[in-house]
């Protein structure tokens, strides 16, 4: 299915939209210690105003991109709201990658750097670039918690429908299994959670101003 590239590229490009923003996050944390140790907002909600700004817009722009690229891919319309739904899960999971590291990193290349191990891991693990049925059995539980993996499988599944039995192939070679889309959902929330709240520690915990 020649279209699965293009969805490989699309959730690709998803993951490194943030990193742009890593200078910025990095200095706007500079101000909002100076500003909450004079108790004028508590670190929750620096992480709530930037979601809802730069992160919010990052989003606008994700979603755009990707919407260009499946148009000018000539993907069947009724995949859209699928394609979209794990685009934007995914796009907030990178989002808090970065946005967790550059919590602590005392610079750019720091972040970045701490960053990128766990971003290619799981972009690696998507079922397309590292089969799950040809991956060593200690490697197999990444998949199990890849975001990447799961959007790469429930999108796969429901366009492979289209394509008939050949579409079925495609879907058994990769390892691909249907009924795990609830169970991705909930993977990719928790692991947002986990790091928006790790994101939280750190903040108040790491860099610390000497007075």
């Amino acid at each position: 299915i020649p279209t699965l590239q293009s969805i490989f590229i699309i959730i690709t490009m998803i993951g490194f939209l943030s990193v742009p923003l890593v200078p910025t996050w990095i200095e706007e944390r500079l101000f909002m210690k100076l500003e909450t140790s004079e108790k004028l907002y508590t670190e929750s909600a620096h992480i709530l105003a930037g979601s809802l700004t730069t992160s919010l817009l990052s989003l606008v722009g994700a979603t755009c991109e990707a919407l260009i690229i499946y148009c000018l891919c000539a993907f069947p319309a009724k995949h859209l709201p699928t394609t979209l739904g794990w685009i934007v899960l995914n796009f907030f999971f990178f989002d808090a990658i970065f946005q967790c590291f550059s919590a602590f990193t005392q610079s750019v290349e720091q972040a970045i750097t701490f960053a990128t191990p766990l971003l290619v891991v799981t972009m690696l693990f998507n079922g397309l670039v590292v089969v799950k049925s040809a991956a060593p059995a200690y490697l197999v539980w990444i998949f199990d918690i890849s975001p990447t993996f799961y959007a790469m499988q429930s999108i796969t599944i429901e366009i492979s429908s289209d394509a008939g039995e050949a579409g079925k192939i495609v879907v058994d070679a990769l390892g691909y299994e249907e009924g795990q889309t609830v169970q991705g959902v909930i993977v990719t929330v928790c692991l947002i959670g986990a790091l928006r709240v790790f994101q939280v520690v750190v903040l108040k915990r790491c860099n610390t101003l000497q007075r």
